[in-house]
């Protein structure tokens, strides 16, 4: 292919660019989809009902994730990016018209919509994501697309806080942060169409980017089928299913126990929190000494063992609010109002933590340049499909299910998901019973001397580098 000849690299053509055009379309549309979401019910004063409509976004995202990489074989992954940022300015419109009108049909309009488009961005951005980049990082880019959501959420969350400053009470934010919302999300197609396609990138090793998608619908759902079907996948899905199943609980969390303005500040502290963290774990994954095996365990153990003391942390302050005569509103100016936010912080950073990691790993059982698309569509298939559990469930009213009861199912699918899981990650970087060090692409192996027979795949996170036997 040409990008593996190319004597000169063209910088919109380079890795940098295109990952930097995923991450900006990432900070325009789920960025601050997050920040409108991330204050609570999408900063509506009844959080219940715009859970129910999100409900309806992740079950149609569902769908649309099953036939998702047979469309992109059809139109490319650049038209399915822009593609799949027409739908957030419309959702961002509809919760606007929710609280200045109290309109309830054309937010559900709006969910069908964003549904299906959102659906397509999510798994066209993820398998960009993993496939453009070169293997040694891949780290460092996930943790740049990440951070990059995440900064949209911050920004959104410090022009809300300027906005809604003075408002010590419980409800909805101001309708005027929506202008600005849905104005920076309707630019997100225009920036998507900047993305070159697979076969024009350039990588700095010279490697060509390969996806190889058949473009009849049957033959890539029985290709879709198989993959499933493979052992590794199959352990890995219950912590697919997990790893986004909180993200309702600690929305529905910061509209209930907060004041306008603290929720806009606990936004914006979790996020820049968020960012920190997420560079952290951005850059261990890529780093050469251990092995990649070791990498992924012990990033397994430290985000699961935060991920259960906040879990545990979360229980015990909400059966404390749960046991008052009155349930509280924090304004930062009370008493408790740290004890209570960092609950939300905590989810917060946990949730994406565990979003970074999953990425990372998924890559690693990668086989073929037609299976990253498939992978990325698995996992936001089955990402969406808990997380319309979780929005389902928390959009029940309190009286009749209380937060604790959504903390302790959030408990119990994190509990289930961890033995399956860790007999995944324990196989991860191990290769004919030889733990490697680093991944590259499209070359023979060797280790201490001896040879691993056979050619690794081109897109495969198995291939090794700088290999030695572990004793």
């Amino acid at each position: 292919m040409s990008t593996a000849t190319s004597t000169k690299r063209t910088w919109y053509r380079t890795t940098f660019f295109n990952i930097s055009v995923v991450s900006l379309c990432a900070f325009i549309a789920p960025g601050l989809w997050a920040a409108m979401n991330g204050l609570g019910g999408a900063g509506a004063a009844d959080p219940h009902y715009v859970n129910a409509a999100n409900s309806v976004i992740f079950c149609l995202q569902v769908l649309v994730c099953l036939i998702g990489s047979a469309m992109i074989a059809k139109i490319g992954l650049k038209w399915a990016l822009v593609l799949g940022m027409v739908g957030f300015p419309i959702y961002a419109s509809s919760v606007y018209c929710n609280i200045r009108y109290n309109n309830t049909w054309y937010i559900m309009l709006a969910c069908v919509i964003d549904g299906m488009s959102s659906g397509i961005f999510w798994l066209t951005e993820g398998a960009i994501v993993l496939a453009y980049p070169e293997k040694h990082r891949r780290g460092k880019y996930l943790a740049f697309w990440l951070g990059s959501r995440i900064v949209g959420q911050m920004i959104g969350g410090s022009v809300t806080l300027g906005v809604n400053a003075g408002n010590r009470e419980k409800g909805h934010i101001s309708v005027k942060i929506y202008f600005i919302f849905i104005s920076i999300q309707a630019l997100g197609p225009f920036v998507a169409a900047l993305l070159s396609s697979p076969d024009k990138v350039q990588r700095s090793d010279r490697s060509p980017v390969s996806l190889d998608l058949p473009r009849s619908l049957k033959a890539e759902l029985n290709i879709m089928c198989k993959l499933l079907c493979r052992k590794e996948i199959l352990l890995l899905l219950p912590m697919i299913i997990q790893s986004a199943f909180s993200e309702a609980f600690f929305s529905t969390y910061n509209a209930t126990y907060f004041t306008v303005r603290s929720r806009a500040l606990a936004s914006l502290v979790a996020s820049t929190c968020v960012i920190i963290a997420n560079f952290m774990l951005g850059f261990f994954p890529d780093w050469k000494r251990p092995t990649v095996n070791t990498r992924a365990i012990v990033a397994f153990v430290l985000i699961y063992a935060f991920e259960l003391s906040f879990y545990i942390y979360a229980m015990v302050v909400t059966k404390e609010y749960e046991r008052r005569d009155t349930p509280p509103v924090l304004d930062w100016a009370d008493d408790g109002f740290g004890r209570g936010v960092c609950v939300y912080i905590l989810m917060l950073v946990g949730f994406n933590l565990m979003y970074e990691y999953l990425y990372w790993l998924i890559g690693t059982v990668n086989r073929s340049g037609g299976d990253i698309v498939r992978l990325s569509a698995v996992v936001r298939g089955v990402e969406s499909a808990g997380q319309a559990i979780s929005y389902g469930i928390n959009s029940i009213d309190q009286a009749r299910f209380p937060l604790s009861g959504a903390v302790a199912v959030n408990l119990s699918f994190f509990a289930a998901c961890i033995i399956p899981s860790a007999f995944a990650v324990f196989r991860v970087g191990i290769i004919n019973g030889v733990k490697v060090y680093r991944s590259q692409q499209g070359e023979n192996v060797h280790v201490d001397g001896g040879s691993i027979e056979g050619r690794v795949s081109n897109s495969s996170s198995h291939d090794i580098q700088d290999t030695h036997m572990v004793k």
